[in-house]
């Protein structure tokens, strides 16, 4: 990763020069040299709220070869409001791209780190199949992250996954049960990863990276616009089934900064969570059409908590009736499955004893976590009869 303080952060599109480039990637590639860099303009897959993608090509020569990248720089600039999420206000906005900034920079490059020791027994043929593939993992690559508290413009430079056959769902659609599998294998490299590191380093995470994204950070540095968010997304489903008002009754008795509260204060064993899992973070690369790779983007709201909030947050924000009826028994048995291979043969406690049965209790106890994550976003994903039969199933459960 580049060192902030060296590379200047550009305020535009105009600022993405070579010389710019070539600082940006020579950490990671030395001996890089930049010579044309072709700006293609702005990508927003998304919804755009927070940042500008700007998508741009650098061509040059690496050890006497020639060499191109694509790649994104993904630009905010922190004095703009954040109306649609019901914020106006700065230190709200800079705790968002800390967030991110701080993952990118630090905690990826301790996850790699734990994930490289495998490889490196791998090859000495000490491990086994329960290693973690060789891979990138589940996030993208990033090779500079960085905010400038001066000029109040945060950047990251990354691989342009779209140019790698990335794409995410288009129209918001929902995922079916194979693209669900491979989220949630990602979701468990995060989860496995961050478990290992905390029983390696022997600091728990809520410390070792108290500091930068778990304090003042995620949903609760938040907590105005996702209260706010909470009660408007009732006020849809209520409208949308007017019928169903004991329903909307009991979902107005939630507290949405409680619910989030509760989760960050549970007693049971954490993970990092990426906390914001729904379509429009999930990119997914296809063979034809079978779902071949995953990868998780946007983590500006990084959490400790426990494992089952991503997971209750995935399903509630990201599948339908169908899936999260007859197909997640099957799901959550996958995410246990790579879970455990994650971990490897050498851990002993912690989530390496985490039962099946008792993680899917817990995907039922967190599933009002999820509920929470899904009525904020009921104004992007309106309500329909897949998300009232699942919100029925979730209260015979008797959690809501």
């Amino acid at each position: 990763m580049a060192t902030p303080d060296k590379i200047p952060i550009p305020q535009s599109a105009e600022d993405i020069a070579p010389s710019w480039v070539q600082l940006v990637l020579q950490k990671d590639l030395p001996g890089v040299t930049v010579t044309d860099v072709d700006v293609k303009g702005l990508i927003c897959e998304g919804d755009g709220n927070l940042s500008d993608i700007i998508a741009f090509d650098a061509a040059g020569t690496r050890n006497g070869t020639s060499q191109r990248y694509s790649l994104v720089a993904k630009l905010t600039n922190l004095t703009k409001p954040l109306e649609n999420f019901g914020l106006e206000d700065y230190p709200q906005q800079i705790r968002l791209e800390t967030v991110e900034v701080e993952f990118y920079s630090n905690v990826v490059a301790d996850l790699l780190a734990m994930n490289s020791t495998d490889r490196e027994i791998q090859a000495k043929g000490e491990a086994d199949e329960d290693c973690p593939p060789d891979d990138s993992l589940f996030f993208p690559k990033c090779y500079f992250a960085a905010n400038d508290p001066i000029s109040k413009v945060s950047v990251r430079v990354m691989e342009n996954l779209k140019t790698r056959g990335f794409s995410i769902k288009p129209n918001r659609l929902q995922l079916s049960r194979d693209e669900m599998m491979l989220t949630v294998g990602a979701i468990a490299q995060l989860h496995g990863l961050s478990h290992r590191l905390e029983v390696r380093s022997g600091v728990p995470l809520s410390k070792k990276y108290n500091q930068s994204i778990l304090r003042e950070s995620g949903y609760l540095s938040m907590d105005q616009a996702y209260t706010f968010g909470y009660v408007y997304g009732v006020q849809l489903l209520a409208a949308a089934f007017p019928e169903k008002t004991d329903l909307v009754a009991r979902l107005k008795k939630f507290d949405a900064k409680s619910v989030l509260a509760n989760a960050e204060k549970s007693p049971r064993l954490k993970v990092l969570n990426h906390v914001d899992c729904w379509v429009n973070n999930i990119m997914i690369k296809y063979d034809g059409d079978t779902p071949t790779e995953v990868k998780l983007v946007d983590w500006q709201l990084v959490q400790y908590l426990p494992p089952t909030c991503d997971l209750a947050c995935l399903f509630l924000c990201c599948t339908g009736w169908d899936v999260f009826h007859n197909h997640r028994d099957a799901i959550l048995a996958h995410y246990h499955q790579q879970l455990q291979q994650t971990l490897g043969p050498s851990e002993s406690s912690g989530l390496k004893s985490y039962p099946l049965e008792q993680l899917k209790a817990d995907f039922q106890a967190d599933c009002l976590f999820g509920l929470v994550c899904r009525m904020i976003r009921l104004l992007v994903l309106p309500a329909d009869q897949d998300l009232l039969q699942v919100v029925q199933e979730i209260q015979d459960w008797g959690v809501i």
